[in-house]
């Protein structure tokens, strides 16, 4: 098969290609979505702990 013809595929190339872009679309987002999930955990842990030491230093003086 050459490569013309493996992209043209005939009358059903748009829902072929949408599939495959549907598809690639949804691998992408099942990698980046974590990755954004644990920064925003990071941060939230970062400004709880910061609070937590706030509270800390209020309560010394």
């Amino acid at each position: 098969m050459t490569l013309p013809a493996f992209l043209q595929m005939g009358r059903f190339t748009v829902f072929i290609w949408a599939a495959y872009g549907f598809a690639g679309l949804m691998v992408f987002l099942n990698v980046v979505q974590p990755l954004i999930q644990k920064r925003r955990l990071w941060e939230r842990l970062r400004r709880n702990q910061d609070d937590d030491e706030e509270d800390m230093y209020e309560e010394t003086e």
